[in-house]
């Protein structure tokens, strides 16, 4: 995908690899009865140290191999090298400070192919482990740089940031803005991550408080932020993920406000959108309050879009949205409380001839109010057939009535009537 469709779309990157987290675990039986069998041949006292001793230097190498962090000072050795392994071994007040983004994204080169892929070289391509610490009270400005973020550009096949907090930050960048994350790529996996306090997290396109734009797995986040696009006509902005493409989000939760100004589209209170995304589950947006310009479009409680376009529909289940407000302009679209609906725009029907297909299933919905706008349903605002909408519970609140209607709009209503 280009620089032009991403724009419009979450954003891409040639070729795709999909991130699955795998989970091993072991066994063990009862001890069988050997009576009558043959002896089981001994296995030598000293091949049994040998392998053991083998296995915890193993552990102990991997042990030493990473770099603790107790300090302030001990931060900057992050920036000396960016493909170490961290563990953070205590709570860090930056008392305010402004920080500089850990690892940056630099396109790999000038070619239009590699305007979204990352440098390597200067992204971060190690591990954090915030082992349940918290980093707290600091500020990123950094406006004029895309991939902006406690960690600017995370990627490489096994980085990872996980079991971190993170309180009352500040942030404000350009394009992929994120409060912990600013650009999640391929192989990467974001993990037990919470931003709390009065955080906010500002940038142009594709913004969110824990990532900007991610193309990694994100799996039980919380965020509590206001996070805003700072231009009109721009996209991509939730309280965890400003554009989530590829990866997929499980057990998440998202509470603040977010802010768009005219023009925009594809906002969500949890996610700007689910876009290629497998699946989304047992996530919830609750206390949010969306407010946006006039003449936006894909508007929803927990995303602003979803769908896949090949394969699967991107399955978006046990979505929970509480207590969440859409203030937006009468000439607004496409607005539900789970989903807007699946990616369309008239402009780029030559790329996407119809809307990305989503499964919204065993989903929920209460205290969901919507002022302005129109093809506006409780679960979904304009479906086209292609998003799919089953054991729905919810009803919303439509410029001050009460309405049960589950789907704002389908395909009664024609793609070229839509923006």
């Amino acid at each position: 995908m280009n620089r032009l469709r991403s724009k419009l779309v979450a954003f891409g990157l040639a070729g795709a690899m999909a991130l699955s987290v795998a989970l091993t675990g072991c066994g063990q039986g009862n001890s069988p009865d050997n009576s009558g069998q043959e002896p089981v041949e001994s296995v030598p006292a000293s091949s049994v140290e040998t392998e053991v001793s083998e296995e915890n230097s193993e552990e102990n190498e991997q042990q030493s191999s990473e770099i603790m962090i107790s300090s302030k000072e001990d931060l900057g050795k992050i920036y000396e090298d960016l493909t170490a392994s961290y563990v953070l071994m205590a709570d860090i007040d930056l008392g305010g400070e402004t920080i500089e983004p850990i690892g940056i994204f630099e396109p790999r080169s000038d070619a239009p192919e590699d305007e979204e892929t990352p440098d390597t070289s200067l992204a971060f391509t190690g591990t954090f482990d915030g082992n349940g610490h918290t980093l707290s009270h600091f500020s990123i400005d950094a406006a004029d740089k895309n991939g902006v973020g406690l960690f600017g550009c995370v990627t490489g096949e096994g980085a990872w940031v996980k079991n971190l907090k993170v309180d009352t930050i500040n942030v404000r960048g350009g394009n992929y803005t994120g409060g912990i994350v600013g650009f999640a790529d391929f192989g990467s996996y974001l993990e037990g991550i919470e931003l709390t306090g009065e955080s906010s997290v500002e940038g142009v396109f594709l913004v969110g408080g824990i990532a900007g734009a991610s193309h990694a797995d994100i799996i039980n986040c919380r965020a509590s932020a206001d996070v805003a696009l700072t231009e009109e006509y721009m996209q991509g902005v939730g309280i965890i993920v400003g554009g989530q493409e590829d990866g997929n989000l499980e057990n998440c939760r998202a509470e603040g406000s977010v802010t768009a100004g005219e023009g925009c589209y594809s906002i969500g209170g949890l996610a700007g959108c689910f876009h290629n995304s497998a699946y989304a589950k047992d996530c919830t947006a609750e206390n949010i309050v969306i407010q946006t310009g006039d003449g936006c479009w894909l508007l929803g409680g927990l995303a602003g879009h979803s769908g896949t376009y090949e394969g699967a529909p991107t399955l978006v289940e046990n979505g929970t949205v509480k207590n969440v407000s859409i203030q937006t302009g009468d000439d607004s679209e496409r607005i539900g409380g789970i989903t807007g609906g699946g990616f369309y725009a008239s402009a780029y029907k030559e790329y996407y001839p119809e809307p990305s297909k989503s499964d919204i299933q065993s989903c929920s919905v209460s205290d969901f109010k919507v002022s302005g706008g129109k093809y506006t349903g409780a679960a979904v605002g304009y479906s086209y057939g292609t998003t799919t909408v089953t054991d729905f519970d919810g009803t919303m609140i439509w410029n001050g009535s009460e309405s049960e209607e589950q789907i704002g709009a389908d395909d009664g209503v024609k793609l070229d009537e839509l923006k």
